[in-house]
């Protein structure tokens, strides 16, 4: 099966926004996030805002019609952009589908006029760390306020995807 990214707007085809509540609501339902996440019912219920142009975006991966897997990029600050809601459904984990998701929202990032970008994540999902640093992101200090203890912060420039490198962090 190939691998098919979509933009997600208000405007688009119900099917797809529907499977991207879906996957958002496994994701807020991950023990991770449990205490990181404030309001995960009404933000799964105002999708796809606030991820929506110019200043965000949100994607779903899915093979055929079957969803495995979504993300979304907002804009954080000037030049910043920041990363949200990566998951991969069980079946899609390590097969490469947190890696095309991650880098089209770099990709998007640069599209969207964003230098670098940022994303925070559990300590305990070493998966997500390890592709994180594969594609580059290197470890900063907490970048916003309300992150709970060991959330592990890291950013990148938008440079470099396509190519796989680190672009300068």
């Amino acid at each position: 099966m190939a691998l098919h990214l979509e933009v997600v707007s208000a405007n688009g085809p119900p099917a797809l926004l529907a499977m991207a509540k879906a996957l958002v609501g496994e994701y807020a339902a991950m023990p991770h996030i449990a205490g990181r996440w404030a309001t995960p019912e009404a933000d799964i219920s105002a999708l796809p805002a606030p991820y929506v142009l110019p200043a965000g975006i949100l994607l779903v991966a899915h093979e055929d019609a079957e969803p495995i897997g979504c993300g979304a990029l907002l804009a954080f600050a000037p030049g910043i952009g920041e990363i949200k809601r990566v998951y991969v459904r069980p079946q899609g984990r390590g097969r490469g589908v947190g890696e095309a998701v991650t880098r089209a929202l770099i990709d998007c990032a640069g599209q969207l006029g964003f230098d670098r970008v940022r994303l925070d994540t559990a300590p305990e999902l070493l998966a997500a760390r390890a592709l994180y640093e594969r594609l580059g992101f290197v470890a900063i200090p907490h970048y916003r306020d309300g992150l709970l203890p060991g959330t592990l912060c890291f950013e990148r420039s938008v440079r470099g995807v396509q190519d796989g490198g680190a672009g300068e962090a």
